[in-house]
């Protein structure tokens, strides 16, 4: 249960080289880091006997597999039949964007190969759509709805995508815990937290009262750019992991060639106390993350960075004014209203089959971007760039 849970805060991360996403390949690499990252929280093989172990991918939509939006069906299955082939009853659960039910879950189950890989594996997909109010005072004063599969299990195994993030500017271990939270609740906590900051730390809240104890990064194949679901595709051909979410992406965010400040969860991971100052602080297992370190391409939303410099002067409407929002491009966009669905403040309406922004409502969360079929939301600033 979510409330017997907790993470094994660690400095070890484990780094190992995947050139492909063929199956026996992955199973070798998966087994290998789960039976390392299961005795590091102190769980033997037999712990896992008629336990309840929900396996967590990234589902963010209804995305073909070779889009490389969510994760991996191949991670999820060898995942999956590892902790079957121990006696636990794994079920395979997420929230992805839209309505939390049977219908939108198993669409995108289908469309991700992500159901066939849990049957494949023996494990359960899940059909429970409930949810109920979790919190946790040690960590949190808020309280979150929770799905009941990832609140019921006595493990949670986290399966992230390494990916740039219009927002978060980055999601992996920490941030694929906001699919915890059912459907369209998810926009309610952009409102709830309209600035970057309180977001991020909303984002370790969650992490922490979900408590996931094993963590592992899918960066095979990663998204840079307009990320998580309009970016563009970079072989990276890694896996981390570890039982620590937030040292798992402190060293994801040093690969991808961010500072230790840009990535909003890792920046208020260490205020907290919750990872190292510093990716030098990290045991790291494996291989080095230097082979794997690179720039990656930034979100449209996060160029021009010089803007968050300028002070807040004349009440902070310059900076507002110089800053990148949500613009639809006109000639992509089909009206299919799945942005206007999940805008968080209403700031979207359709208007002659083309989605229209208010700009005065919007608060910059980028869920329109992010759910956008057609890749026809763009960041531009008062002179278009």
């Amino acid at each position: 249960m979510i409330s017997n849970r907790r993470i094994f805060h660690t400095n070890r991360v484990y780094v190992h080289s995947l050139g492909d996403y063929e199956y026996e390949n992955v199973k070798q690499v998966v087994f290998d880091l789960l039976r390392k990252i299961c005795l590091d929280n102190g769980m033997e093989e037999c712990f896992f006997k008629d336990k309840k172990v929900a396996v967590k991918p990234n589902l963010l939509s209804k995305s073909a597999v070779e889009r490389c939006v969510t994760t991996h069906p191949s991670f999820t299955r060898a995942a999956c039949e590892y902790f079957v082939s121990l006696g636990a009853y794994v079920t395979v659960c997420d929230s992805p964007g839209g309505i939390y039910n049977k219908a939108t879950f198993f669409a995108v189950g289908k469309e991700t190969g992500t159901k066939e890989a849990a049957e494949k594996a023996g494990a359960v997909y899940n059909e429970d759509f409930g949810f109920e109010p979790c919190s946790n005072k040690e960590y949190s004063a808020y309280s979150f709805n929770i799905i009941n599969p990832l609140r019921e299990a006595d493990v949670v195994v986290n399966l992230a995508r390494l990916k740039t993030h219009a927002l978060c500017e980055m999601t992996a271990a920490v941030k694929n815990l906001f699919g915890s939270i059912p459907g369209l609740q998810k926009a309610e906590q952009h409102a709830r937290f309209p600035k970057k900051d309180a977001f991020a730390n909303m984002l370790c809240d969650l992490c922490l009262i979900n408590a996931p104890q094993i963590n592992i990064v899918d960066a095979v194949v990663c998204m840079e750019g307009n990320g998580p679901s309009g970016g563009t595709l970079r072989k990276m051909g890694a896996v981390f992991g570890g039982a620590d979410p937030f040292s798992v992406d402190l060293a994801c965010s040093h690969v991808m060639g961010y500072s230790v400040d840009e990535v909003g969860t890792v920046r208020a991971a260490r205020k907290r106390g919750l990872c190292p100052d510093s990716v030098l602080d990290l045991e790291i297992v494996g291989e080095q993350l230097d082979k794997y370190t690179c720039k990656f391409k930034r979100p449209d939303s996060n160029a021009g960075g010089i803007v968050k410099q300028i002070p807040s002067i004349f009440g902070g409407r310059l900076r507002d004014a110089l800053e990148r929002k949500p613009t639809v491009k006109k000639k992509k966009c089909v009206g299919c209203g799945i942005c206007k669905n999940n805008c968080p403040v209403d700031a979207i309406k359709i208007d002659d089959g083309r989605a229209n922004i208010d700009k005065t409502k919007c608060i910059r969360c980028y869920c329109c971007q992010e759910f956008c079929p057609k890749e026809a939301i763009e960041a531009r600033n008062v002179f278009g760039a």
